[in-house]
């Protein structure tokens, strides 16, 4: 999810500085994007309590993704995980 002060565009746009100062692969951008809309819609529907990328020491964004489902508990996936786990969440909402 972007920040609740930041728009998708800023989102978008702090993800490529990311890029260009090598903190972030440039194959994560779109999955990020995606996973930013997904969370916020699980979000607004109850379905998770919070997401968010993980950092190695130099703030190197990992292929790890933690999200907070709604009884609170924490999954540790891989990006392309993280996806697929909001998009079932979303698709079961019917």
């Amino acid at each position: 999810m972007t920040h609740k002060y930041e728009s998708s565009t800023e989102f978008e746009a702090r993800l490529d500085k990311m890029i260009q100062t090598q903190k972030l692969k440039p194959e994560y951008k779109s999955l990020l994007l995606e996973i930013a809309e997904l969370g916020e819609k699980a979000d607004a529907n109850g379905l998770i309590s919070g997401l968010g990328w993980s950092v190695d020491a130099n703030n190197v964004v990992l292929d790890e993704y933690e999200i907070m489902n709604s009884s609170g508990n924490l999954l540790y996936l891989i990006i392309s995980e993280a996806r697929k786990y909001l998009e079932n969440l979303i698709e079961d909402l019917g």
